[in-house]
């Protein structure tokens, strides 16, 4: 990829909403970029855009990391093929509403495949790189629906729950190989996936939170003070029958 004493940053999901920011970011802290999407050309774009902004060299990998082939040659990307492997963002993932008995079995098995198998094969393919190295960061993107049931999304919270209990899991099985492991879990953020965009955070300040957490210990943050406020509850204060039932009147819209 690159000869560079740049560290190197690998980010899916890069071509927008969350996932581009945090190509952003990495390409203002100075990172060579490994930008992953099904959009090539979109990628094309952005990486022409930052290597000139930033004088940093940035690979665009074009997969569709729902299909098992596509996620099987970034495997080896990470594994063998880069010089080395810093920062993984795993940012990549869909989302379903309405009730499973509707859903259509095809996008229910991709958004699986997605969500919980590539960003589980990526992320080992990841510490099996930085244990080597002794050191290295691995970013999951969760969400605050992980931390609820959600009636009408069943699915989708659940693969949530998953990203989130995995990468705590992780978190704590590569501590003492030198890796920082976390995943952030935002709420409703203005990005393509968004359903209820009226109040909804920033990708940026999706991105903001992310690297204040770097820094520390805690093996996942929630973006947002309402959000994390609203977690609390429903963990701690509100029955979770009450909570279920609160959760199935607020998505009723999306049966």
């Amino acid at each position: 990829m690159t000869t560079s004493s740049r560290p190197i940053a690998v980010v899916t999901g890069a071509s927008s909403g969350i996932g581009e920011q945090y190509a952003r970011r990495y390409a203002r802290e100075g990172f060579d970029l490994v930008l992953v999407a099904r959009s090539e050309k979109v990628l094309q774009s952005l990486a022409v855009e930052l290597a000139a902004a930033h004088q940093i060299y940035v690979d665009v990998h074009s997969a569709d990391l729902a299909d098992p082939e596509a996620v099987a040659i970034l495997v080896k990307k990470l594994t063998s093929e880069l010089p080395r492997v810093d920062h993984l963002v795993n940012c990549a993932g869909a989302a379903m509403n309405g009730d499973l008995a509707n859903a259509d079995e095809a996008a229910l098995q991709q958004m699986i495949a997605l969500n919980i198998t590539a960003l589980t094969l990526l992320t080992r393919a990841a510490i099996i790189r930085m244990r080597a190295a002794g050191t290295g960061t691995i970013v999951n993107v969760a969400s605050a629906a992980g931390y609820q049931p959600m009636p009408h999304m069943a699915a989708y919270s659940a693969s949530k729950s998953y990203v989130l209990m995995f990468t705590e899991a992780m978190y704590e099985e590569n501590r003492r190989y030198g890796l920082r492991i976390f995943a952030v879990a935002p709420g409703d953020t203005d990005t393509p996936m968004s359903t209820r965009a009226k109040n909804a955070r920033k990708p940026e300040q999706v991105v903001d939170t992310t690297w204040g957490a770097m820094s520390g210990h805690a093996p996942s943050v929630v973006d947002g003070a309402a959000n994390r406020i609203l977690i609390m509850l429903l963990d701690r204060v509100v029955p979770k029958r009450l909570g279920l039932r609160v959760a199935e009147r607020m998505f009723r819209d999306v049966a």
